[in-house]
Formats: C-alpha cells, structure tokens, sequence
C-alpha cells in the first residue's frame, strides 16, 4: 500500500515535467523538451515506481513515445530499452475503443525498436 501512494506521488511529479516537456516541444523548443522528458523517463526507473498502474502506465507510454518522437526527428538517442518495452506491454493491456486507438497505433513502431539491436541507438 504504502508502495503504491509513494509510486503514484512520484508519478504526479512526473506528469508535471512530461506537461512542461510537451509544452516545449508544442513552443518548437524541441531539443529542451527532449531532454526534460527523457528526464522524466529516469524518474519513471526509480524502484518504487509500479509501471503497470494506469497514473504510472499513461505517463510512462506518452512520455516514451514524445522521446521517439523527438530522438528520430532531431537525430538523437531515443528511450532505453526497458521503457520502450514496458510502455508496449502498457498499451498491449489497455482495451480496445475508439479512446486508446491512437496510442495502439504505436504498437508495430514500439515492437519494432524491441527487436533493433539497441533499443536506444538512432
């Protein structure tokens, strides 16, 4: 229990500097929103984060596919290996619907940089 609220506490710091990282990128300060969310991936790492709740999860997902996002386009390092899986096994858990098919769009791209060699190679 006590796990849990410290995880879900930790992602709400997380979700705040995922908020301002996507501001940034929306302000064409793409290089600065790169690595603020690749800062909130790392926060994401810490032990006491349960990746699989959905505060965790959503955070995670986003914030993973933001980084590839801008690591492709700008040429640089994209998330670790470790977040791009447990981001597909995130979204491989959500149901189908029209609200989540966006995100499950990601799939093929997320297994797909499963199988490069290194998962965080440009």
């Amino acid at each position: 229990m006590i796990r849990a609220v410290r995880s879900y506490f930790a992602s709400m710091k997380a979700t705040s500097r995922f908020g301002r990282a996507s501001k940034l990128c929306a302000d064409g300060k793409k290089d600065e929103a790169l690595v603020l969310a690749q800062e909130v991936l790392a926060i994401l790492r810490a032990p006491v984060i349960v990746r699989t709740n959905p505060a965790e999860g959503s955070v995670l997902l986003c914030c993973t596919m933001l980084v590839e996002e801008l690591a492709h386009e700008l040429h640089q390092p994209g998330a670790e290996k470790a977040d791009i899986s447990d981001s597909l096994a995130y979204v491989k858990l959500m149901p189908e619907g029209a609200n989540v098919d966006d995100l499950r769009a990601w799939i093929p791209y997320l297994e797909s940089r499963m199988h490069d060699g290194d998962a965080n190679a440009v």
